[in-house]
């Protein structure tokens, strides 16, 4: 019945009964004759009229209908007897037609419990019970089709699956189709009944659906998941992509798997059912898991020598064959490669806390490489796993010795190691575990601990790989000394005894103190027996006979990745080792057989080791590593010019030329500028003045990590363009930047905050003993105070005590007093002060005066900084600074200028408080010419970039407002210059000073 729209009735509204088509068909699952009474009576028809909510739209944009759909339903195939279960014909999920069968347990099964793509809806059902003998006493299941949802477009082909509850088949019947027109529900009547019991399921389906099936399917069958399984399982790595496209193969792709169902037409289910194929089994736990591990025990009786699952789960995996290579007849004499190697691998399971734990051995007749002996999943790392791997290892080759009638000793367990302490700490407790076992009254425990560590070797391709690794760390390792440290501390394992080494470890410390903790590790007693010589415990013709590293189950574990893969679930990892195992036994078996008769060959040449013989004639493996070998030179006559060298030829325009900085990292450009401007000055003279001046400090004063890099600076090659940037400088600073956010009233309060290093070279870090350090930087003034005396009161003096005196910085107001002429206000700066009148004398004691005279007060520069910063403060806002080229203290003093005391101009800072950032320009010199650099953190990765010009006029010195190519928003923030005489220069200036002292009256020494 259709519900029509007002409008198309004349404004009338009525309903109007459509005929409904009327067939009979016969269906695969109904008996060969209908039965006059069937098992249960089909519920009655019933038409059904559904109308829209009263929130729905008026006219309704969905309607309901119980006539039949527009499209014809499918004729259903010859029918069968339902008198016999049914067990061997195909389930399509469209059951139609009334008809019942008897469908026995494991058709059932195989067709997902009877699975439908009707778009049903429960009925519900009571009594029953699924455990009863007969379907009569079965659980009862009820379900009723809900039909479709159709365009009324009679040209558009939509079909859409109800929703089964009412309010979403509302909310669907209220929006339009795709095209437009309104959507119309019809309804079915159709009725399954199921009665489940222990043989199976009696199944009655009562009518024929009046509608076409949905176009679209929620689920698939077992059979087309089983076949998209097989194709995911034999093309891991194909992405979802490939497998809807068509998995690429020698003769074009194969089909789409979306020939299998039209489920996987969508690429995000097939990208959800590939993802759960290759999950497979997880983990362990559940019924379904025991079922399936017992059946991989059963399929694989000689593959797992132990199980055990709980809190510490571990399954110990090993072969007949692999267990027969334990044991060797006698000692390989020419290659240190007996014994056992140990490891464990991170990425071979899905779970990354979950290892799997190899111990490999050498077989040296046919297969001449690294073997597994003992292979174990392990759930996790602690001594108790490794306890129990390795005590089964023991037992196998207890077991193999015993079979074979050999005398077991202890260096049959001898293994090379990494220095995990679980792993150690396992081995010894099985080692104890095995023989107190095995011969129970031979030796204590204590013996049997006190024997175990003899038989471990460390792997010092670890140690190796450390020292590599620390002396990167340029806050531990002046990278101008990690050639030093690595000598240093691979000297370490050739020291032959205890006193030898600990003089040679002090000495390490000493030159390394930052690196004490770190080899203080590699010293501890469980370490050191295990690496070092002059520890070893071990006997020494065992020590040399086996490997020295852990590199070959390194290999090993690469072999397995690239064999087998990786991230493998619990069932489908052991299935997959299964296949590793056999690999070396079938490679074995036919190498065997090649020389005892005619096997066949598992490899090309005389002997696999091929590396080794090439070594051998020539003195290297590979070509390219001939001296003079590289790529031909000869010019192919049959190309055209195609480089940029033939077709543009030579650069009319030098190419950019650039020197290493610091790259910018959480605002670090106060620091970097800073430094940078810094270096500039201080690289003229660091050998002759700020390494000897800085010499003196307390270790772990500040002022020595800001002497570390200006020196690793000084010795980097700065020239050229590394890409990412110099990662030295960059980690060196950051390192620099802690050590000022921990050193106390440095006033950097956070790692990423906006500071200024000019502000950090304040006096909260110059200490007493600092003195001369902080000379370098600073200027020292003296106050004296005169006094005309009064009566019998002489005149006297007062001196006050030296002190650093305040930064230079300028203002408006020093710019109005000299008019913009720096070389004026610096003159001024280093005169002696004209003399202040303070009033009264400064002799007073308890309220009572000495004397009545009056005091004035002069202050003396006595030392000036090697590096001077001025800092430019608030702009002037009616003029502009001139900047000279050059400073002096004694402006016509030519002697003392000759004496190098004179300042020369060496970097400019700047800073645009819009963006918050700091930019430097410096200038360059390597003693025959100038080169000036601009340097901004965030731009070239951190490369200053040589500016076209050499001048200094325009780019250094000269008035403010005309310097160039400074980007817009930036104003010049500071000035640095340097001391061209160095140190020396410093102290000529104090001794004129001093001299000029001795004229107001005062001896100064």
């Amino acid at each position: 019945m259709l519900i029509i729209p007002s409008e198309s009735r004349g404004g009338s509204s009525s309903l109007v009964h459509r005929t409904e088509k009327s067939y009979q068909p016969v269906h695969p699952y109904r008996g060969a004759k209908i039965e006059s009474t069937p098992p249960l009576e089909p519920p009655p028809k019933r038409t059904a009229k559904v109308k829209a909510k009263s929130s729905l739209a008026s006219p309704p944009l969905a309607q309901t209908s119980s006539r039949p759909s527009k499209h014809v339903a499918e004729e259903p195939p010859s029918s069968m007897s339902d008198e016999t279960p049914i067990d061997s014909m195909e389930w399509d999920g469209w059951p139609d037609g009334d008809f019942s069968a008897l469908f026995s347990i494991g058709f059932v099964e195989e067709h997902d419990n009877l699975q439908v793509h009707w778009a049903t809806r429960p009925l519900g059902g009571r009594g029953g019970s699924s455990d009863a003998e007969v379907w009569q006493d079965g659980k009862l299941t009820r379900r009723q089709c809900q039909g479709v949802i159709e365009c009324e477009n009679t040209n558009c082909q939509v079909v859409t699956r109800p929703q089964t509850r009412p309010s979403g088949l509302v909310k669907q019947l209220s929006a339009p189709c795709s095209c437009g027109s309104q959507l119309v529900h019809y309804s079915c009547s159709v009725r399954s009944t199921l009665h489940t019991f222990v043989g199976g399921v009696y199944y009655y389906n009562g009518g024929t659906h009046n509608h076409s099936r949905p176009t679209v399917r929620l689920h698939m069958s077992k059979k087309e998941k089983g076949k998209f399984a097989e194709i995911v399982e034999e093309h891991p790595t194909t992405g979802p992509l490939k497998l809807l496209v068509g998995r690429p193969g020698a003769a074009g792709p194969a089909k789409s798997v979306a020939h299998i169902s039209p489920v996987l037409v969508n690429a995000d289910r097939v990208k959800y059912e590939r993802r759960q194929v290759l999950k497979g089994s997880g983990g362990y736990g559940g019924d379904n898991f025991l079922k399936e591990f017992a059946k991989f025990e059963e399929d694989n009786p000689d593959f797992i020598r132990t199980s055990q699952f709980g809190q510490i789960a571990v399954i110990v995996m090993q072969t007949p064959f692999m267990a027969s290579l334990l044991v060797k007849s006698a000692i390989i004499e020419s290659e240190a490669v007996n014994g056992l190697v140990s490891d464990a691998a991170h990425g071979f399971w899905l779970d990354r806390n979950t290892l799997l734990i190899v111990s490999s051995v050498y077989e040296p007749l046919h297969l001449k490489c690294w073997v597994p002996a003992a292979i174990s999943y392990s759930n996790g790392g602690t001594a108790e796993h490794y306890r129990i791997h390795f005590f089964e290892l023991f037992l196998s080759i207890g077991q193999e010795c015993d079979e074979r009638g050999i005398n077991m000793t202890d260096d049959m367990f001898a293994n090379v190691v990494d220095f995990s302490l679980a792993e150690r700490n396992g081995f010894i407790l099985a080692f104890v575990d095995f023989w107190r076992r095995r011969v129970p009254d031979e030796r204590t425990v204590n013996e049997l601990l006190e024997a175990a560590p003899k038989l471990l070797k460390g792997c010092v391709q670890h140690f190796r790989s450390q020292i590599a690794r620390v002396k990167k760390i340029s806050g531990v390792v002046d990278p101008a000394q990690t050639d030093v440290f690595a000598s240093a501390a691979k000297k370490l394992l050739t020291c032959q005894t205890i006193e030898e080494f600990t003089t040679q470890a002090n000495q390490f410390i000493e030159a390394f103190p930052r690196a004490e903790t770190w080899i203080r590790w590699w010293m501890l007693p469980a370490h050191a027996c295990m690496l070092f010589p002059s520890f070893r415990v071990m006997d020494v013709a065992l020590w040399e006979k086996i490997p020295e590293t852990t590199n070959a189950e390194e290999a090993m574990h690469w072999k397995m990745y690239a064999g087998l893969g990786k991230s493998f679930g619990l069932l489908p990892g052991l299935k997959a080792l299964v296949a590793f195992a056999e690999y070396y036994r079938t490679q074995f078996d036919a190498k065997k057989r090649r020389f005892i008769s005619c096997g066949v060959k598992v490899h090309y040449g005389l002997d696999r080791q091929h590396w080794k013989v090439t070594a051998s004639l020539h003195g290297r493996t590979k070509y390219n590593r001939t001296p003079g070998a590289g790529p031909s030179t000869v010019k192919n006559d049959g190309r055209p010019p195609d480089t940029a060298k033939a077709l543009i030829g030579r650069r009319k325009h030098k190419a950019m030329e650039y020197e290493k900085g610091y790259v910018w990292r959480n605002n670090s450009c106060w620091l970097d500028a800073s430094l940078i401007a810094i270096f500039s000055a201080a690289s003229r003279d660091y050998s002759m003045s700020m390494e000897p001046m800085f010499a003196g400090l307390p270790i772990g004063h500040p002022l020595l990590d800001l002497r570390q890099l200006i020196h690793t600076r000084l010795h980097l090659p700065l020239a050229g363009y590394e890409e990412g940037g110099c990662t030295i400088l960059s980690d060196q600073r950051d390192g620099f930047r802690k050590i000022l956010r921990t050193t106390p009233r440095t006033l950097i309060t956070s790692l990423t905050g906006f500071g200024h290093l000019f502000v950090c070279l304040e006096k909260s870090i110059f200490t007493p003993e600092a003195e001369r350090a902080a000379s370098y930087f600073r200027m020292f003034t003296l106050e004296l105070k005169s006094c005309d005396g009064s009566g019998e009161q002489q005149e006297h003096f007062a001196l006050g005590k030296i002190k650093l005196r305040n930064e230079c910085q300028l203002s408006p107001a020093v710019y109005q007093q000299y008019q913009g002429n720096l070389r004026a206000w610096f003159a001024d700066l280093m005169r002696p002060s004209k003399p202040q009148a303070l009033g009264g004398c400064w002799r007073v004691y308890e309220g009572d005066t000495f004397c009545l005279g009056n005091t004035v007060c002069h202050e003396v520069v006595l030392n000036i900084p090697n590096i001077l910063i001025i800092e430019m403060g608030e702009p002037p806002s009616d003029g502009h600074w001139d900047i000279p080229s050059a400073l002096y203290p004694y402006p016509s003093n030519s002697v003392a200028t000759a004496h190098g005391v004179k300042y020369s101009i060496a970097a400019h800072a700047y800073v645009s408080t819009k963006e918050r950032h700091f930019i430097t320009r410096y200038l360059s010199s390597d003693g025959t010419k100038n080169r000036i650099f601009d340097y901004d953190g965030r731009e070239h990765e951190g490369h200053a970039i040589l500016q076209s010009s050499s001048a200094l006029k325009t780019l250094l010195t000269g008035s403010t407002h005309l310097l160039r190519d400074i980007p817009a928003t930036y104003q010049l923030d500071a000035i640095i210059y340097h001391l061209d005489g160095g140190e020396p220069a410093q102290q000529y200036f104090r001794k004129q000073q001093i001299m000029l002292a001795k004229k107001l009256g005062l001896q100064l020494t």
